[in-house]
């Protein structure tokens, strides 16, 4: 993990640089693709979901947790905004398109006053930094 400051202008410009950002959707999608079939199980999806811990935690502090069922709601609900033709599976075209609205939505959040926080090595936050800082030392 590392402490970054980004903005929303960061995750745009990663989103629109459209050959880095397919790069990295097919890379963190064959990594979560455990059997290597092209699709993402509810397993494989969840099984990442969980590694987050966002639901499970506020702020990263551990707090009340959600009973086992509730859990098994919320990720049941997140595996269906993915799957958008409903047939069980998460191909990567689905994967891609869902990955660009949820990094839209956290630039929507962030705004464009930059803030700091703490990345994930190898999460797409982290790489929309990496991203900005390369652009900057070549430009």
């Amino acid at each position: 993990m590392s402490v970054e400051i980004l903005d929303a202008s960061t995750i745009f410009n990663f989103i629109n640089d459209a050959d880095f950002f397919t790069k990295s959707v097919e890379k963190r999608f064959s990594a979560i693709d455990s059997n290597h079939d092209g699709l993402l199980s509810y397993t494989e999806l969840a099984s990442e979901l969980q590694k987050l811990r966002v639901i499970e935690t506020h702020f990263g502090i551990d707090g009340v947790l959600p009973s086992t069922d509730e859990l098994g709601q919320i990720y049941r609900g997140l595996f269906a905004q993915f799957d958008h033709d409903g047939n069980g599976s998460v191909d990567l075209k689905e994967y891609k398109s869902e990955m660009r609205e949820v990094m839209l939505g956290i630039a929507s959040g962030l705004g464009f006053l930059p803030v700091q926080m703490v990345l994930e090595e190898g999460s797409f936050l982290k790489l929309a930094v990496e991203r900005e800082m390369a652009a900057r030392v070549y430009a």
